[in-house]
């Protein structure tokens, strides 16, 4: 038997509150994060800003920096900028603990001068944070179920609102202001949802497999290569030459991030993005200078097909850069419409409220 548009309604408007904030932040932290690079440059442009012109520097010349500058600090990886923003200084982080896998501390580099511009804590920033929120990090495990059940929670819920839009879409064309505002946004902004909230609850369930699988190229990478347990291991190939040959195996690709090879790491790591953030891993032999490995999404299987279009789709850079801003408008603009929704509830709760109202909501 067909559930009842009344029936539909109320239990919409009941997930609303909790589903609704929870989106906002979702929302907001997401357009943060997505944008992390402008917003750094923007808010403390003495520390995130990198002046000059020209090519950055390989990852061998930023290794060469910091050992000079900023010695006994153990590189972990290193984060280059989004190709949008490439004015962005270079996030290095590491620590100075060498018996583990350190990575307490952050050093800015500016790629176009050779220069270190500071050392700070890790989890120094808004911006940090607010990616950190995104993902839900903060909670570990817990947050990773949490967030699974938000997220299947809100494509419900949104879904559940384009139902009751298709219902009553001949009986409430002389709906005005708040209602008349919710409901015409709502097919969008319900759309929007249902994409972002489906591909981001995804990509949480796929990532939290990869890490406890095993899967994930730069976990696995970081590991302590077997027989060098408490020894240093000397390249014989430097970064810079390891990064060449990564760079031939991807052809144009942006690089995005680099881990040397070391005690913690059995080969130099690199990680490259096309327009699209279609993501590929490489790994080069620190030894013979030989590509052990390209690898989709960065995982060592599983990396193709569906699972490789999850993030551009998420992200909105399926369309490219300005598929990403548009989402990132959209994200920040789904507030407004969720207020709305807020409004409406609120109405709703009043005990001599309007029946026409309610038909027609």
């Amino acid at each position: 038997m067909a559930v009842s548009t009344l029936t539909l309604r109320r239990w919409h408007r009941r997930f609303a509150l909790v589903l609704g904030l929870f989106f906002v932040v979702q929302g907001i932290t997401g357009a943060i994060a997505q944008n992390r690079f402008w917003l750094l440059q923007a808010t403390d442009p003495g520390l995130y800003r990198a002046d000059g012109s020209g090519p950055p520097a390989p990852p061998g010349d930023i290794l060469a920096d910091i050992q000079r500058e900023r010695p006994g600090f153990q590189v972990a990886h290193m984060m280059y900028p989004a190709a949008v923003s490439p004015n962005t200084a270079i996030v290095v982080m590491g620590g100075r603990d060498i018996t583990r896998h350190d990575m307490s501390r952050m050093v800015l580099v500016n790629q176009f001068e050779d220069k270190v511009i500071t050392e700070q804590s890790a989890t120094a920033g808004w911006v940090g944070i607010a990616s950190a929120i995104h993902k839900w990090l903060i909670f570990g495990t817990p947050g990773k179920i949490i967030l699974t059940i938000l997220g299947i929670g809100v494509v419900t819920f949104s879904a559940l609102g384009i139902v009751i839009w298709f219902r009553t879409r001949n009986t409430s064309r002389n709906v005005k202001g708040v209602v008349k505002f919710h409901r015409t946004a709502g097919i969008v902004a319900g759309l929007f949802i249902i994409s972002v909230a489906g591909t981001g609850t995804a990509l949480n369930l796929y990532t939290w497999a990869e890490k406890t699988s095993g899967r994930s190229v730069f976990k696995s990478n970081m590991e302590m290569p077997a027989g060098h347990a408490g020894m240093a291991m000397t390249p014989a190939v430097d970064a810079n030459t390891a990064y060449a040959s990564a760079q031939k195996t991807v052809g144009n690709l942006h690089m995005i991030a680099f881990g040397p090879a070391g005690p913690h790491a059995a080969n130099y790591w690199f990680a490259f993005m096309d327009k699209q953030l279609k993501r590929t891993d490489v790994l080069v032999d620190p030894q013979t200078g030989k590509v052990v490995g390209s690898y989709p999404t960065g995982l060592t299987s599983g990396g193709d097909g569906v699972r490789g279009w999850l993030f551009p789709v998420h992200s909105g850079y399926v369309i490219g850069p300005v598929g990403g801003v548009i989402y990132s408008i959209i994200g920040v603009s789904v507030s407004l419409w969720v207020a709305t929704g807020f409004i409406m509830w609120r109405r709703g709760r009043k005990p001599k409220r309007s029946t026409a109202v309610l038909a027609d909501a």
